[in-house]
């Protein structure tokens, strides 16, 4: 009983929110063998990964997208993806932990992503997106320019 309540209530919101990482971490294990008589016991322990000072690091408030100062198109669908679910449906806000400005954006980026082809298997069941299932000139892709992508 005493353990809960020392739980900060301000945090609490923290916790549920989704991690979004650009760059992986390596989750690496050192695996041990050691012999016990007639046993084999194998140990894994975490090792530090010699990228830990490549990674970005979240120091401000704002929201991941903002902090990091990256300028995402709708080319880069690993980050894109990471807004995703597994159906093709953006994840809400209050998952992700992007601001308004940046959730809409991230919308429109996936979305222009989706249309052009780039993210074919994420996308939402019996959905127009897919431009496989669109008719006339609608089935081919969309390729955008630099310029036409104009969400800020």
């Amino acid at each position: 009983m005493q353990s809960i309540s020392k739980i900060n209530l301000l945090n609490l919101p923290n916790i549920f929110l989704r991690t979004i990482s650009f760059s992986s971490k390596l989750q690496l294990k050192e695996v041990f063998e050691t012999r016990e008589g007639n046993s084999l016991v194998i140990k894994g322990v975490h090792a530090e990964s010699g990228r830990e000072p490549f990674l970005l690091k979240n120091v401000s408030e704002a929201c991941p997208v903002c902090s990091s100062g990256l300028d995402i198109k709708h080319t880069d669908v690993l980050i894109l993806s990471q807004f995703v679910r597994s159906d093709g449906c953006m994840l809400p806000r209050r998952i992700t932990g992007l601001c308004t400005k940046q959730q809409k954006r991230m919308s429109t980026l996936v979305t222009m992503a989706q249309k052009a082809g780039l993210m074919p298997n994420l996308n939402p069941p019996n959905s127009k997106n897919d431009p496989k299932k669109r008719g006339g000139w609608k089935k081919y892709h969309k390729y955008f320019d630099e310029t036409t992508i104009n969400v800020r």
